[in-house]
């Protein structure tokens, strides 16, 4: 049999199936036209999905000149006393700050406050509302950028348009470094208050052994002591006062001094403490940059854009692919096996 002819052991010659693709391309092109504009009208009022954008910030350790202003006030806390506190070190207060970021708690207050999301989980159950907006919150994820350097890298897709995520992020941040200023500043207090409790019970246990040095003199009837000797005259004794050597008894002072020492005491208006509440109450009123970064520096792509251009070569191929097979099935042809003419 003739191999331009389909012959019925199942072969076809090439010539022949491009004939009658050839001989079909109107109905090929009307139905890869018919075809592509279903898809497109479906694909044009489905509903939409809003473009994903994968976003990136790094954050950086502040400068060493922002927590100058801290030296004065913790020298002075740890002068004298036995356990040392850790002054404010910049790497220190990245640290604290990933990981206040991290607990997601600044972040979900805010996504909760959001107008966008706030619509979409208002229908939800409490405890719905609360695991999807900790769905969202894990959306976002910080890692060091390089284990070399001590900065970190914020990385987070959203679906969203950009000046919606700068919006989040930037008062996520924000809130993350109030709460960050608010604890150091908690700790300082507590420092501070611990330092006054400390000199304050101090001058009182002073007041309390001097009350009763005063007491020992009066009964002794020492009223004025002296560098040289004090006459003891109930024991015809003599006794060399000398203030450098710390056996000799206080009470040989004689009560008129003690006396006066108790009074100074308990008159003292602590200038350093107040001096160092003073200082703490200006770096409270003080604009500190906690950690260093730029919301405006934010990188971000959209991640989808290929996917749509894909979608739409892949609309036409379908649409082109179901006009060939109409056209072969039309006119009765079958999967043959393809051979070349001899």
């Amino acid at each position: 049999m003739n191999n331009k002819h389909i012959i019925s052991s199942g072969e076809i010659n090439l010539t022949e199936l491009f004939k009658v693709i050839w001989n079909g391309k109107i109905k090929i092109a009307l139905i890869t036209l018919i075809i592509f504009l279903i898809i497109s009208v479906y694909n044009k009022y489905k509903s939409k999905q809003p473009d994903s954008f994968k976003n990136s910030l790094v954050i950086n350790p502040a400068k060493g000149k922002e927590f100058l202003s801290f030296l004065p006030v913790y020298s002075y806390l740890n002068e004298n006393m036995p356990n040392k506190i850790q002054q404010i070190e910049r790497l220190d207060i990245l640290e604290k700050f990933i990981m206040e970021f991290s607990d997601y708690e600044e972040l979900i207050y805010v996504l909760a406050n959001n107008k966008n999301i706030e619509k979409k989980i208002s229908q939800l159950s409490k405890n719905d509302r609360q695991q999807k907006l900790y769905n969202y919150a894990k959306l976002f994820n910080i890692e060091k950028q390089n284990e070399r350097l001590p900065n970190y890298i914020l990385k987070f897709n959203w679906k969203n348009n950009n000046k919606e995520i700068i919006n989040i992020l930037d008062q996520a941040l924000k809130l993350t470094s109030i709460n960050i200023k608010e604890s150091i500043f908690s700790e300082l207090e507590s420092h501070y208050q611990r330092k006054k409790d400390l000199t304050i019970n101090r001058d009182l246990s002073r007041v309390a052994y001097l009350t009763e040095q005063s007491l020992i003199a009066k009964e002794l009837n020492i009223e004025d002591g002296g560098s040289g000797y004090i006459n003891l005259g109930y024991t015809d004794s003599r006794v060399i006062l000398n203030s450098t050597t710390s056996n000799v008894p206080y009470y040989l002072r004689g009560f008129r001094a003690i006396n006066t020492e108790i009074e100074l005491i308990k008159n003292r208006k602590y200038p350093q403490l107040m001096n160092i509440e003073k200082q703490i109450n200006l770096l409270k009123k003080k604009d500190i940059k906690w950690v260093n970064y730029n919301i405006f520096l934010l990188d971000t792509k959209l991640m989808n854009k290929e996917k749509t251009t894909l979608s739409l070569l892949a609309s036409i191929m379908l649409s082109l692919l179901i006009g060939v097979f109409y056209v072969l099935i039309s006119n009765n042809f079958q999967p043959y096996k393809v051979t070349r003419k001899k």
